[in-house]
């Protein structure tokens, strides 16, 4: 059986790190660089690195800050932001990422998808869909134009799966930066039609959420941002409370896991 992943995810505008609420309100953390600094001291599984303005404002990715982030991260690295061509792909893989992770373009140029799975494989291909409810059903919402779409969330995630994505980055813009935890419903109807991993984003308060994205969502992995830049620093404790709920998470022998307990809130003591 494959171990879940616990992945923090960097949301910067441009080389700010921020904190995001409902994609509506950004709350500057700090610099980029520290906070990929940190996270590779710490035991993580991967790490998201999204530069949530470039597309808007036309820019290609941060290839120098890639090459320099690559030098520090001894974990895989996915880059997000700005990829609208095959040669942006290229240049971050060379750069060094380990994957990449499209939005826009895949909504605009679902073909893209494709294209890019046949060439570089679709290991390096992650697909990122921002998900708005409504009613009693979720719907893509674009982040570029800030609308909703006709387009439903499991409608485009079964048609990404097709072209050859090779997970899914799922995020709740209505739980975004609200520290309730994730949209289970939102993770559930759509990891019960896919085959490939799921990543669950949006929402995460407290430990015990992470937990709750994988047993109860069904996602393969548990990312969050804002509870580990700016309430709780240590993804060590947060991977000890995920073993403690039933989770079969990747553990680093040169870590003890079973010396944390937490308060009523899941804080560790």
């Amino acid at each position: 059986m494959l171990k879940s992943r616990l992945i923090p995810c960097i949301i910067t505008k441009g080389n700010l790190v921020v904190q995001s609420y409902n994609f509506k309100k950004y709350l500057p953390i700090g610099d980029v660089k520290t906070a990929i600094e940190f996270f590779v001291n710490w035991d993580v599984d991967e790490i998201i690195l999204i530069d949530i303005d470039a597309t808007i404002e036309n820019r290609k990715p941060n290839i120098e800050l890639i090459e320099w982030a690559a030098t520090e991260c001894f974990v895989p690295l996915t880059v997000g932001g700005g990829i609208r061509e095959i040669s942006d792909i290229r240049n971050l893989l060379n750069a060094g990422a380990d994957k990449i992770c499209i939005n826009n373009v895949s909504i605009s140029n679902p073909d893209f998808v494709k294209g890019s799975s046949e060439i570089f494989g679709a290991q390096c291909i992650t697909v990122s869909i921002d998900a708005k409810k409504i009613n009693d059903t979720y719907m893509v919402y674009n982040y570029r134009e800030k609308k909703i779409l006709n387009v439903s969330v499991k409608e485009h995630a079964k048609k990404m799966e097709r072209l050859g994505a090779g997970e899914i980055f799922l995020n709740s813009v209505d739980n975004d930066g609200l520290r309730k935890g994730y949209d289970l419903q939102l993770l559930k109807s759509v990891t019960e039609i896919l085959s490939i991993p799921v990543i669950a984003c949006g929402g995460v308060g407290r430990v015990e959420h992470l937990s709750e994205g994988i047993l109860i969502g069904g996602c393969q992995a548990a990312s969050a941002a804002n509870i580990f830049q700016h309430t709780e620093h240590s993804t060590i404790a947060a991977k000890s409370h995920m073993l403690k709920s039933g989770v079969k998470v990747r553990l680093s022998s040169d870590v003890k896991y079973d010396d944390f307990q937490f308060d009523r809130i899941g804080r560790p003591l």
